[in-house]
């Protein structure tokens, strides 16, 4: 694969580098709510590499693979669809040749584009699908599901234009049916037996593509960002039918435009965040008698206030609001939403880490604690202890979920260097 790369790029032969890097997770979880099962047994391997034939070219590739044998091993508690579904996956992650000489960046193929400044949740994060499937639980980069688009960034002046093109749309992962995590399609089926099928891909074609862009002006001290994207969402509405054989619900995805701002501003030791998103022509889901949807605008204002303090600790606070222009009889969300959401984290004895997130619903009182403790055992080694709690009423966003909550151990180990040809 180097030799011919080396031919197409042969002015840089000499001058290649290969930088890698190998990461290993095992994970054994039990649930804290009874019954108090297994949760997740879980062994993952995850590699990035990058080629840089030269100052000018250079070639990403990653992949992650995991099996999690939990839900075979407790098949009481999760069915047929969760167990062949996912108890295992092969993900590829980066696979792009990237261009860059002076100004110009263009990148083509798998990777992941990241906007917005909020953190813990997915507001401005638009572009790449997510994996739902653990709730999103856990690092934001890991469950970014890297798209094949065309990047193409223009650095002038400081000022910077970055413009996508998607000719495939792919969406969010989502839970499978009596997953810890599944959307509650039972109360809506009266008893009957439910059948899913949920969309995670749209074909190659003109009226398929997604296409969008984003400028940062240069203002010293601020930064400031302005985004477009015209795309079909992430995540699905759900319609439904009913016939002799129960409830089949079908997952479909619809074409929206969003509008953004995005603000970050540092002032000495704090850093004010901002994101105000105008999401034009969405869908959202309602329910009378059958699972349907209706199309509304929405507008998303998130503010947070980070202090730091060295590279020892570090605390934030962030507020939200999601508010819908359109109040539908039978809709299943609220046409206002709110979230407060909290974090810290701080390095303690021997560069052992304490990290924590609350998050509180204001709307209907439910809330999401996420708790774990990292020990270096060497320099290649993690361990690391977590839990993550939902707490509230079963019709809270949070207290749905209450029965998930769970604990784990969980190892990790790396391998990277880098490597001149």
């Amino acid at each position: 694969m180097v030799s011919v790369f080396c031919f197409l790029f042969s002015s840089c032969c000499f001058s290649t580098v290969i930088e890698y890097h190998l990461e290993t997770q095992s994970r054994l979880g039990y649930h804290l709510v009874s019954p108090s099962d297994l949760s997740s047994h879980r062994h993952e391997l995850e590699s990035n590499n990058i080629i840089r034939f030269s100052n000018i070219w250079s070639l990403g590739a990653g992949l992650r693979a995991f099996v999690e044998s939990a839900y075979a091993s407790n098949s009481s508690r999760y069915p047929d669809p969760v167990r062949t579904r996912d108890s295992q996956d092969f993900i590829l992650r980066d696979l792009y040749l990237q261009y860059k000489s002076g100004p110009i960046t263009l990148r083509l193929g798998n990777q992941q584009i990241v906007w917005g400044e909020a953190f813990g949740f997915y507001y401005a994060d638009l572009v790449n699908p997510k994996d739902f499937r653990d709730f999103g639980i856990g690092p934001l980069e890991k469950n970014r599901l890297h798209t094949p688009l065309v990047n193409f960034k223009w650095n002038f002046k400081e000022h910077i234009l970055q413009l996508l093109y998607i000719p495939k749309p792919y969406f969010n992962k989502t839970p499978s049916i009596g997953s810890d995590f599944s959307f509650p399609f039972t109360q809506f089926s009266q008893g009957s037996s439910v059948t899913f099928d949920d969309e995670r891909i749209l074909p190659i074609g003109l009226n398929n593509a997604e296409y969008g862009g984003r400028f940062s002006p240069s203002f010293t001290g601020i930064d400031l960002s302005l985004l477009y994207l015209n795309y079909f969402d992430r995540a699905p509405v759900y319609l439904s039918s009913t016939g002799p054989g129960g409830m089949a619900i079908k997952g479909r995805h619809l074409r929206m435009e969003t509008f953004g701002v995005t603000l970050s501003l540092p002032v000495r030791s704090w850093v004010i965040r901002s994101e105000l998103l105008f999401n034009h022509g969405k869908h959202f889901n309602s329910f009378v008698g059958q699972l349907d949807s209706f199309r509304a605008d929405e507008i998303i204002a998130v503010l947070g206030l980070d202090y730091i303090v060295g590279d020892r600790w570090r605390m934030g606070i962030q507020i939200s609001e999601n508010y819908r222009t359109k109040s539908v009889p039978g809709a299943l969300a609220p046409s206002s939403t709110q979230s407060i959401t909290g974090h810290g984290s701080v390095t303690l004895i021997q560069d052992t880490t304490l990290d924590g997130l609350i998050a509180y619903a204001p709307h209907d009182g439910g809330s999401l604690v996420e708790l774990s403790y990292m020990i270096p055992l060497s320099k290649r080694i993690e361990l690391l202890l977590a839990t993550d709690l939902f707490n509230g009423s079963r019709s809270s966003q949070f207290g749905l979920y209450r029965p998930a909550s769970r604990g784990y151990v969980q190892i990790k180990t790396f391998l990277g260097n880098e490597v001149k040809l």
